[in-house]
């Protein structure tokens, strides 16, 4: 029997059992982004800036946006159990050397591979997963599953992560890594063929890692100018004018490699379709306004001054609203609603989030207050991800809807990426027009200064102190909860400003009645992303 005719899992091997291997191995690869579900943590384990622990967040995931360009060639040559065994292996070693390391370079770059093996990993899943359903619906239930397993990803392994900080050390996080890893490998000895193929072998011929290469340094230099433009002053900085020229040759000669090749990369024919690019934007904006929820944890553990553990009834919060949402949407989709309206009913949840958290968000607050708007924000990004992803991958006819996929994957990275910066950019304006009439008022002939100042440095005093500590103590912690309240009064402006936006797109949407004609075509074949 020829190899790509044998079963992938043996015979032996149930159904069920099969998806489960095909389960673990999604949440397995989707790991490493946990690591950055406490960014306070992670910046004090290895004493590094908030912008930093940022751009290792878009080196990880540039790196697999990149990677997946490649993937779907490699996967064919490869068979799959040994494809597999070598990203479990180069993701081992990789959490080994974090492990015994706290050099933050060699963190970024163990990263940098592991988003990597995060695409090769990802890639086998789908082609496990699609490839086999034959009828429409498997396929909506099947993007459901498989995009609701990734967003559920993340604060899933926040609450793993919360657990493991509270008790242990932050390089205990790679520790179970390795363990996780290690079981992963002997599932997947165990169930899996290792002859059997997806495709018949496909020497790799005219793969374009010259194209590869453009792609993923365009990837992490636009990180790079978006992460740390505002601390380097944008184009004051004689390094981001530098960078931004040379990506702009970069973007060029890719372009101009891609127009050219018989197999490209990523054939830019794709952008020629009309209903492609409006998705492509769907996506873009819903990753500005999704990524935006980091700043509500930086509230929670900042100013509320939350444990990793009070976190997990949130985080828990979130991963229910995803998954009764997909559930429903899902349905939905099946029952042939108009994508569109179920695509504006999702930024309204969305909306709906933005202006809990404007009326909740102060200096004061407790963690079942909470609760509700990040269930709020799971139904939200489980009713936009699966209409809005099956809306750009059906508008690409079918020659090159590959291509959608990958194109659709690096809107979504960019546009996560353009909200850590909108975020820095508001932020540092917000606070900067907040903390001057905070200067404004509190000056030293304000006689309620005085009274504050004097009651804070009595609270010590009764707890104490003398009075020459309570006096320095008493000014130290003044300053502090004046820093709170500007925060607090950033991250509301913030807030505002997001609301803002979903109104803009929901509006946008509903007065284009060429958008709200669009039907819904999963073919059969078509791989997501």
């Amino acid at each position: 029997m020829q190899a790509h005719k044998i079963p992938v899992f043996k015979g032996w091997v149930s159904e069920w059992m099969a998806r489960s291997v095909i389960f673990a191995i999604l949440m397995t690869c989707l790991f490493s982004f946990g690591f950055y579900s406490s960014p306070v943590a992670i910046m004090g384990y290895y004493g590094v800036q908030p912008t930093d622990v940022q751009y290792g967040m878009i080196v990880i995931y540039g790196s697999t946006v990149a990677f997946l360009a490649l993937d779907f060639r490699i996967v064919k040559y490869f068979t799959p159990r040994k494809y597999l065994m070598m990203a479990l292996a180069m993701n081992a070693i990789c959490s080994v050397i974090c492990f015994h390391s706290r050099n933050w370079t060699l963190f970024v770059i163990c990263q940098f591979v592991q988003g990597i093996t995060c695409a090769l990993m990802s890639g086998i899943v789908l082609q496990l997963t699609f490839p086999r359903l034959q009828s429409t619906r498997a396929r909506v239930i099947a993007y459901s599953l498989l995009y609701g397993s990734i967003q559920i990803s993340v604060p899933f392994y926040s609450i793993y992560s919360s657990v493991v900080l509270h008790f242990y050390d932050f390089n205990c996080l790679f520790y179970g890594f390795n363990i996780m890893l290690i079981a992963l490998t002997f599932v997947v000895l165990l169930t899996m063929n290792s002859k059997a193929r997806f495709t018949k072998k496909i020497p790799l011929y005219q793969v374009d890692w010259v194209g590869y290469l453009f792609y993923v340094s365009f990837i992490l230099i636009l990180g790079y100018i978006l992460i740390y433009g505002r601390q380097l002053g944008w184009l004051d900085s004689p390094l981001i004018v530098l960078l931004s020229l040379g990506n702009v040759i970069i973007l060029m000669l890719f372009v101009i490699r891609e127009s050219k090749l018989k197999r490209p990369l990523i054939n830019l024919q794709i952008f020629k379709v009309k209903n492609f690019v409006i998705g492509l934007l769907l996506l873009f904006s819903f990753y500005i306004f999704k990524g935006s929820t980091g700043l509500a944890y930086g509230y929670l553990e900042v100013i509320l001054g939350m444990d990793p553990l009070s976190t997990i009834p949130i985080w828990s919060a979130v991963i229910v609203g995803t998954i009764l949402s997909m559930f429903v949407t899902s349905r939905f989709v099946l029952m042939g609603f108009n994508l569109i309206r179920i695509i504006i009913a999702g930024f309204g949840f969305m909306a709906l989030y933005y202006a809990y958290m404007i009326l909740f968000v102060s200096v004061q607050g407790e963690t079942i207050s909470f609760i509700l708007p990040m269930f709020i924000y799971g139904v939200a990004t489980g009713v936009l991800f699966v209409p809005i992803v099956s809306f750009t991958s059906s508008a690409a006819p079918p020659k090159i809807a590959l291509n959608a996929s990958l194109v659709g994957i690096f809107a979504r990275f960019t546009g996560f990426t353009a909200s850590l910066a909108l975020n820095n950019e508001i932020q540092l304006f917000s606070k900067s027009a907040v903390r001057e009439k905070v200067r404004e008022t509190l000056t030293e002939t304000n006689p309620q200064l005085f009274v504050t100042l004097l009651d804070i440095q009595n609270t010590y005093t009764n707890a104490g102190s003398d009075i020459y500590t309570a006096k320095g103590v008493s000014g130290a912690y003044f300053n502090k909860l004046a820093g709170q309240q500007i925060l607090a009064r950033a991250t509301r402006d913030y807030y505002d400003f997001m609301l803002v936006g979903l109104v803009v797109i929901i509006a946008i949407l509903l007065f284009s009645p060429q958008i709200q004609k669009v039907v819904l075509r999963l073919r059969k074949g078509t791989i997501p992303y």
